[in-house]
């Protein structure tokens, strides 16, 4: 039996996840000024993928235009990384309480077929990007079951800064169990299916994180001197 050909990746989707993991796992640092001529030259692509590529992650927050000078990774900071929280904690248990709810069986399976794959994760930065994606896979999965384009969009919006935090729990060296164990509740609360004791769980579990990150990030360099002014709270 002869195999089947893999299908061919074309470069604007190479340059974007090449740039997507570069930004996630903080090898461009939050607030890093970017131009094209330079990222042209490190991916090795011309000049049109590379500005579709920078197009989408510019749509997922991840980078900042800047008239006439280029591009900025986008800053994270130990303020706008609470700010985050505090809206995720609005946002994630409702993606989980209303998906589940109106989720179909192949949805749900498809939600838990993703946390199987996570069983041992490979260390280092491309194992932090894979586990990353499995995770945003099964939450995309549930916010599309929603059927709510407004949380759709705010969804996949809040997401790019989340995977950056996620990266930099599982890469650094700080101990954070709960970087490795969102798999084992998520994946039990699914096959509960009980939508409203999911979303409770998943309230817990972002404060608890919240906490974590909020001690941690003042030992993340990446962060700590991310190139942005931030305004004290009132």
């Amino acid at each position: 039996m002869s195999e089947v050909p893999e299908p061919r990746v074309s470069l604007n989707e190479v340059a974007y996840r090449r740039l997507r993991s570069e930004i996630i796992t903080c090898r461009l640092a939050p607030g890093q000024r970017l131009t094209e001529k330079q990222l042209a030259a490190d991916l090795g692509v011309s000049t049109a993928p590379l500005r579709d590529a920078l197009t989408r992650l510019d749509h997922e927050g991840l980078i900042h235009t800047v008239p006439f000078k280029g591009y900025r990774v986008a800053p994270l900071t130990p303020r706008s990384i609470d700010d985050l929280f505090v809206v995720w904690r609005i946002i994630g248990p409702e993606v989980i309480r209303l998906g589940m709810t109106r989720a179909s069986d192949d949805q749900l399976a498809a939600a838990r077929a993703a946390f199987d794959e996570m069983g041992d994760r490979v260390p280092g930065d491309a194992g932090a990007v894979h586990d990353i994606d499995l995770v945003n896979a099964t939450f995309g999965t549930l916010a599309e079951a929603t059927g709510n384009d407004y949380l759709v969009t705010v969804y996949r919006r809040l997401m790019g800064d989340m995977s950056r935090i996620r990266a930099l729990r599982l890469t650094s060296e700080v101990d954070d169990p709960s970087a490795t164990s969102e798999g084992h509740w998520v994946r039990h609360v699914l096959a509960e299916r009980d939508p409203d004791r999911a979303a409770e769980q998943a309230r817990r579990h972002i404060d608890e994180v919240h906490q974590r990150v909020l001690q941690a990030v003042v030992r993340w360099p990446s962060v700590m001197s991310s190139e942005v002014s931030v305004s004290q709270p009132r």
